[in-house]
């Protein structure tokens, strides 16, 4: 998928939240507010291209970029971690992925929410989560190491995860305590 297509499917995401609050919105109205007020939007952006920089291989350029993102938005999303169409930020300020992380299609993060190593030593300082797809991170959740998160998992505020959670659980607590199935309802009910 190309970059014109990645951030159009991103932009699809932010067009979600006109119509989920009864706003008009049309598509000019949705870019143009998206990218000169959406914080949100403009930290995708920011990490798209810097992703595609580093696929072209200008390290510095999409280093520079990430960095420009940090200062702008607050989110700090390392050039070099992969994220699927369809990335939506809620509220970027606090947002860590590390360079490491593969996020799958339609993921939504909320402010503060982190995927990061374990730990400093060599055997787990490039060992970075891996989420399937519309997964849901809400405000200061962490995902450490190199677990796997399936599909339509959703990490409840302030939890911390630290294994392997099979596709459509919810993740509650630090340490966090998985509860199957639940994730999955939860996202299911919000696409309704």
């Amino acid at each position: 998928m190309g970059l014109a297509d990645l951030i159009r499917s991103d932009l699809d995401r932010f067009a979600q939240t006109f119509f989920l609050r009864g706003q008009s919105h049309s598509g000019r109205k949705i870019l143009i507010e998206s990218l000169i007020f959406k914080a949100g939007f403009q930290a995708v952006l920011l990490y798209r291209l810097s992703n595609w920089f580093f696929k072209k291989g200008c390290i510095y350029t999409a280093w520079a970029v990430a960095r420009l993102n940090v200062f702008l938005t607050g989110a700090e999303i390392e050039f070099n971690a992969e994220i699927g169409p369809g990335f939506f930020i809620a509220h970027p300020v606090g947002i860590v992925i590390g360079r490491g992380s593969v996020v799958g299609m339609r993921a939504t993060i909320f402010q503060g929410a982190c995927l990061t190593v374990r730990s400093w030593r060599p055997e787990e300082i490039r060992s970075f989560p891996r989420l399937g797809n519309d997964c849901v991170l809400f405000a200061h959740s962490m995902v450490m190491g190199g677990v796997s998160l399936g599909d339509e998992c959703v990490i409840a505020a302030h939890s911390v995860v630290g294994e392997d959670m099979p596709a459509g659980s919810l993740a509650v607590g630090s340490p966090a305590r998985i509860v199957p199935e639940n994730g999955r309802e939860m996202v299911r009910s919000w696409r309704a």
